[in-house]
């Protein structure tokens, strides 16, 4: 079990970002987001506001994205761009998500839930004033069939920039050399009933040489039954990192280690959506190609339920919510932070040695973890509350606190800079923070 020391001398010196800035309470309620990036003192954020008064209500709110500039002077200069004028108000999946390149092209997913890819990268590196659009079109009916009669039929397999339609739940992360990766649920069968579409977990990498994204995963051959071929096709291809029908996957959520291999977890659900998952599942990849559990055995993509290295044993009846938080030692051992659906929030860690992961009580009920280069473990808390241990303690330390009354917190941290970006919102869900500091 962890254990907790009280607050030490030394507390941490925050900077201000930007506080308090308004975003709409039930629009932007989501937990799966990567609201924002960071690179050489510049800024990125993305969030469902209120929009102009103009359209129906319900499928008229703004998804804005906002560059800051730091100055000299340590002041941020801040600059806007809509996005999206017919964002949904759907409080757990329409939410926006953003990421750079290794470019400096900023790539932007947004207002989806089962939707083609809605999907829009900057024109110019480092620059919001101008995107370009990479997602398959919606028509304002569809949008509004969605959100009125909760009704989507987009039975083809996507023809935007990234692989995949009927897409829920996109999440940017970054490898060790700055690749970008994207995560999101898509329809492997998406022209079939709604029970049958096989709602499964992507994994997409961008190759920033030729500006493509590619799929991670096995192949799924799909006929007429499963989706609307193109002319002249009698057969297409997915390629699902993970999927099986009559299930649906949650979540899948990286974190690279010094080396960088890709850690994945993710959750499934028996059935079609809901908040109760069941057996979050470990594997770790060092090439994108091949796939290993906790204990060294080799796993074939694409995984399907009962070939699912479970992170928490053999207990299937053992419920979780989706949302996890991963970081990885310098040993490479990963941590995820989950919630039961009883009780409080867990740190799982791989034990290498017993070839399995342990648990201990996250501290305060923290939902994020992270690592920093000199291999410190840092729990953030509501409140915001922050944590840290060493990597030869099991204790956890109190090192103060940032803002007031802030929760979900998200944070990255940039080891070039030995600087954590700390996103929160108020807990009140109207307003969102970002602040940074150093140890």
């Amino acid at each position: 079990m962890s254990s907790i020391c009280p607050a030490f001398a030394g507390q941490i010196a925050v900077e201000n970002i930007i506080v308090n800035s308004a975003l709409h309470a039930e629009g932007d309620l989501n937990v799966f987001s990567t609201p924002f990036d960071y690179r050489n003192g510049m800024i990125f954020t993305v969030h469902v506001e209120r929009g102009s008064g103009s359209g129906r209500d319900g499928v008229n709110l703004h998804t804005v994205v906002r560059k800051g500039t730091r100055q000299a002077d340590s002041t941020w200069i801040w600059e806007s761009k809509l996005i999206e004028s017919r964002t949904i108000l759907d409080t757990w999946h329409t939410q926006a998500s953003v990421a750079l390149d290794k470019k400096g092209y900023v790539h932007i997913t947004y207002n989806m839930h089962n939707f083609p890819w809605q999907y829009v990268v900057s024109d110019k590196p480092y620059d919001i004033s101008a995107f370009s659009f990479k997602g398959q079109p919606v028509t304002q009916a569809e949008i509004d069939r969605a959100k009125f009669e909760n009704k989507t039929a987009f039975p083809d397999i996507g023809s935007a920039a990234i692989p995949g339609n009927q897409i829920t739940y996109p999440m940017f992360f970054k490898g060790r050399l700055d690749d970008l990766y994207l995560t999101y649920r898509f329809a492997v069968r998406p022209a079939r009933a709604w029970e049958q579409r096989a709602f499964g977990a992507g994994i997409a990498r961008y190759d920033t040489a030729n500006s493509t994204w590619y799929s991670i995963g096995g192949e799924v051959k799909l006929y007429s039954n499963d989706t609307k071929l193109p002319s002249g096709k009698k057969t297409v291809v997915q390629k699902p990192f993970s999927y099986q029908d009559g299930y649906t996957v949650y979540l899948p959520t990286l974190g690279f280690d010094k080396s960088n291999n890709m850690h994945v977890f993710w959750n499934w659900r028996t059935g079609e959506a809901g908040m109760e998952t069941v057996r979050p599942s470990y594997v770790m990849s060092p090439d994108g190609i091949n796939f290993f559990d906790a204990t060294g055995a080799a796993i074939t993509t694409p995984i399907d339920f009962s070939h699912s290295p479970p992170v928490t044993g053999l207990k299937n009846a053992d419920q979780f919510y989706a949302p996890k938080s991963v970081a990885i030692t310098d040993q490479g051992d990963p941590l995820v932070i989950m919630q039961p659906l009883v009780g409080g929030r867990q740190i799982w860690k791989l034990n290498k040695t017993e070839k399995r992961f342990l648990k201990e009580d996250s501290p305060y009920g923290a939902t994020t973890i992270v690592v920093d280069k000199q291999d410190r473990q840092w729990a953030f808390a509501t409140g915001l509350r922050v944590f840290m241990r060493t990597k030869s303690s099991t204790r956890w330390e109190s090192v103060g606190e940032i803002g007031s009354n802030l929760c979900n917190p998200k944070v990255v941290y940039f080891p070039n800079e030995s600087k954590f970006i700390v996103h929160a919102k108020s807990c009140t869900n109207d307003s969102f923070s970002i602040f940074s500091f150093r140890r």
